[in-house]
């Protein structure tokens, strides 16, 4: 490929890491963004050519187009007169393979922690001098304000996302699992073909191996109910992380009967915000990290699994992870505010959303109060989870509500931050309109030093954050 490429949507995480690559390869970068933003900038003074206006783009000389599936369609006219000039037409996840299609692979999927885990693959394999090639779904400084990069090594390390079925269009060689949970069912419908989709992606009848957090009761359900009649291939390697007493349950009973010396158990105990794991070979080790949070050790125990499969001793691997960078928007400081800690995180999920607040609670105790802005994400998941949204959120002392992001979607009816309202303790939750000059009147109004306010969302919730420390 020469160019110029075309990204839609090029502001978007995932794409702008896309853009990021081909940038590194020398190829023209063209993007179009309906907004500017602090990525589109970083881009731009790299060489790419940014619209906001989609029909300002000519089309004509460009080699490809690659879209995401938050181009949809608003944008027919555009895709009609793409493929009239035939044009090539990606989709993000080809695009990806085709600059990765020349090294050994490793894909990080999973419900929650993909984005975590896969920096820490990343952060590993860098500073052991390996260079892998990277694609991650959000800022880190280890790509120094971006999130993907060509590298010379043997292996790329990618985020691999299950958002719209499109990760099973490839079979990395080193296949990494965090967890499964009840998301993106806009997209599965049922719970069940979720798990297909996450069976699938295990790829148990191929080379290669597979590393599973199986300590996850998502994961566990797959393993016990899809296992049964499945055929592994004679050069398939699977690594499971666990507790000790799951060695005894009907579904390691089978993988180990089936597997024999092609599997291996890495168990593992957490105490005092160490995981201290036995890996057979290394005996007894402990990782701990710089940030607070049972999630964020059992990721970065994945993480130390997947980097032993690409050759990197456990031991220092965890010795790295002691020194882990983290990832823009995950329990990421702001700021301070009169003596409030001003924090942001990514959480969008219940499952995440629970994790975060505890984690910080149980990082304040009893030295002041977590106060929670929460930006709802997408009326379809609001929907679909709501209670689960709110049983996550009740746990929060002060509540703040945001009007829904629409991520694109058309609103549903009768579904809004209000809607909230009759699941959670209404003395502790006050609905906001989503300005920021006149939420930030109330947030204010309940802060006190030692608080710390939680900006939690998928959306552009760090605005009111960033807002409130110029005030």
């Amino acid at each position: 490929m020469k160019g110029p490429i075309l990204f839609l949507g090029i502001g978007g995480s995932g794409m702008s890491s896309l853009a990021h690559m081909a940038l590194d390869l020398n190829l023209s970068v063209l993007g179009y963004d309906k907004k500017n933003s602090e990525t589109t900038a970083f881009l731009a003074e790299r060489g790419a050519i940014i619209e906001n206006d989609i029909s300002q783009i000519p089309l004509e000389g460009i080699e490809m187009v690659v879209y995401s599936s938050a181009i949809n369609d608003k944008h027919k006219q555009v895709f009609a007169e793409i493929k009239e000039k035939n044009i090539p037409l990606k989709h993000r996840s080809e695009f990806m393979h085709l600059l990765v299609s020349n090294q050994k692979s490793i894909s990080v999927a999973g419900s929650h922690g993909k984005t975590s885990t896969t920096t820490m693959v990343s952060q590993i394999l860098t500073e052991v001098g390996m260079d892998p090639t990277i694609m991650i779904g959000g800022d880190t400084s280890l790509l120094e304000k971006r999130g993907g990069k060509i590298g010379g090594g043997e292996f790329a390390v990618y985020e691999s996302d299950e958002s719209d079925g499109t990760f099973l269009k490839h079979k990395a060689s080193i296949r990494l699992l965090t967890n499964i949970d009840n998301d993106h069912l806009d997209y599965y419908k049922t719970r069940e073909r979720l798990e297909d989709a996450f069976f699938e992606y295990m790829a148990f009848g191929t080379e290669g191996v597979a590393v599973l957090y199986a300590h996850d009761p998502g994961i566990r359900d797959v393993l016990l109910h899809k296992t049964k009649e499945v055929s592994f291939s004679p050069n398939f390697r699977l690594y499971l992380c666990m507790e000790e007493p799951e060695t005894k349950s009907e579904w390691y009973q089978r993988l180990k009967s089936k597997l024999g010396d092609q599997l291996t158990q890495v168990t593992y105990q957490i105490k005092d915000d160490n995981l201290l794991f036995d890996f057979p070979g290394f005996g007894s080790l402990s990782l701990h990290l710089p940030y607070p949070g049972v999630h964020y050790l059992t990721n970065g125990l994945v993480a130390v699994v997947g980097a032993y499969a690409s050759g990197v001793s456990p031991k220092v691997s965890a010795e790295i992870l002691s020194r882990y960078i983290g990832v823009k928007r995950r329990q990421e400081g702001l700021g301070d505010w009169k003596g409030i800690t001003v924090m942001d995180d990514y959480g969008h999920h219940p499952t995440e959303i629970a994790m975060v607040i505890r984690s910080l609670q149980n990082k304040l105790k009893s030295k002041g109060r977590l106060v929670v802005l929460f930006q709802p994400h997408r009326y379809t998941r609001t929907q679909l989870l709501l209670e689960d949204l709110a049983k996550s959120l009740g746990i929060a002392e002060i509540l703040f509500l945001l009007p829904i992001y629409s991520a694109g979607e058309t609103p549903i009816p009768g579904i809004t931050h209000e809607s909230f309202i009759p699941f959670l303790k209404k003395e502790n939750t006050q609905i906001l309109e989503g300005v920021i000059e006149k939420d930030l009147v109330s947030i204010k109004s309940k802060l006190e030093p030692g608080d710390m306010l939680l900006c939690l969302g998928a959306g552009n919730v760090r605005d009111w954050g960033l807002r409130l420390l110029e005030t």
